[in-house]
């Protein structure tokens, strides 16, 4: 899903907010919010894991930038949280 559709979506059911609804439609209108603010937020994780994944290898401080970004927005804890990068080694 593309951010332009999740903010469309968002609009409709802010607009549909002062109309008058039964509890069902309320409800699922709820509902619906909240889901779309999860897939939002997990959007932009990605784009914030994305941005630190093809951050240039050669601009450490960039990279680890990036990389904290990130962790930032995934929520994950200081004490999880390695100091530097740990590169991959298959």
């Amino acid at each position: 899903m593309s951010q332009e559709f999740l903010e469309g979506v968002q609009t409709l059911l802010e607009a549909l907010h002062g109309h008058p609804m039964d509890e069902p439609t309320q409800s699922l209108t709820q509902h619906l919010k909240r889901e779309l603010e999860a897939k939002y937020e997990a959007l932009e994780r990605r784009q914030a894991f994305t941005a630190y994944k093809q951050a240039q290898t050669a601009n450490q401080d960039h990279r680890e930038h990036k990389r904290q970004d990130y962790l930032n927005q995934a929520d994950i804890h200081k004490d999880w949280r390695s100091q530097k990068e740990i590169p991959y080694s298959p």
